[in-house]
């Protein structure tokens, strides 16, 4: 059973994308902060590969 190696480019990318979002979001006071959440935590484990 061979298992592909997948790159986690994309998900480091997309972590880095959203955690800026966050700053942002806090600096600026964006009542919505909180949606953003789920797609920095979300994409930092799928990063790391623990999902």
């Amino acid at each position: 059973m061979e298992q592909q190696k997948s790159s986690t480019m994309i998900w480091w990318v997309i972590f880095l994308a959203s955690t800026a979002g966050l700053i942002f979001a806090i600096y600026t006071h964006w009542e919505w902060l909180t949606l953003l959440l789920p797609f920095v935590a979300t994409s930092f484990v799928k990063a790391l590969r623990i999902m």
